[in-house]
């Protein structure tokens, strides 16, 4: 016997009634029997519908040196050429009136290598005289190593700011940026928020150091201490 396309269609339709019927039936059976024994009935909806995805990011306050040490080597003041005193200085990479000292062009940077803004502060464990001797100088200059890596502090204007290394300093003006002053034992603020944005976040630390003909001989050793505390 021929059987037409529409008979094929709806002897399709029949045999999936059928089966869904048959599916509904069997799953009635079995809900009555969890049922009777004290079970969840199984009613085809998934117990937790919907997933979650849950991630925490620290905050994390971080400062270094990426460029940690300034060795001049070892010298004299060169009296033979009538000099009372030998100037070692990073920003020059020119020594005056000294002999044998090493040229040193690289000066000390810190980078700020967390994920949060940080006021930065800047000491020494060691004076001039405790450093290099009486009638010694030992001065620092901080600048910027990235543009616009120290701003103003939270809650302000946020403008991009020279470095404080000297009274008046920490302003808009550039000329903060080369001037030298005795380092201080103490903390002192330097840079209002550095940023740690990678292509911003990090500011550098020259140094300047006058020795006296007649200070003491021997190796000569002072550290740099930075701390960055989170805004």
């Amino acid at each position: 016997m021929e059987v037409s396309n529409r008979t094929i269609m709806a002897l399709l339709i029949a045999t999936v009634v059928v089966s869904l019927g048959g599916t509904y039936i069997s799953l009635s059976a079995v809900n009555n029997k969890l049922t009777s024994i004290g079970l969840v009935p199984i009613t085809g909806f998934a117990v937790i519908p919907n997933a979650t995805a849950t991630v925490t990011v620290n905050t994390i306050s971080s400062i270094k040196f990426s460029q940690a040490s300034v060795a001049f080597s070892t010298g004299s003041v060169n009296t033979a050429s009538g000099f009372n005193n030998c100037t070692l200085s990073t920003t020059s990479a020119s020594n005056s009136g000294c002999t044998d000292f090493s040229e040193v062009s690289t000066p000390f940077t810190i980078e700020n290598d967390g994920n949060t803004n940080l006021s930065v502060e800047l000491r020494s464990n060691a004076t001039a005289t405790t450093f290099i001797g009486s009638g010694a100088l030992f001065l620092w200059n901080v600048s910027v190593n990235e543009s616009g890596s120290c701003v103003n502090a939270s809650g302000t204007d946020r403008t991009a700011v020279q470095p404080n290394t000297s009274v008046g300093c920490g302003g808009t003006t550039n000329a903060c940026g080369s001037i030298f002053e005795s380092v201080s034992t103490s903390n002192k603020n330097i840079c209002p928020s550095l940023l740690y944005n990678d292509a911003s976040d990090s500011l550098n630390i020259d140094i300047n150091i006058s020795i006296p003909y007649d200070a003491p001989t021997g190796t000569k050793i002072a550290g740099i201490i930075v701390t960055g505390t989170a805004e």
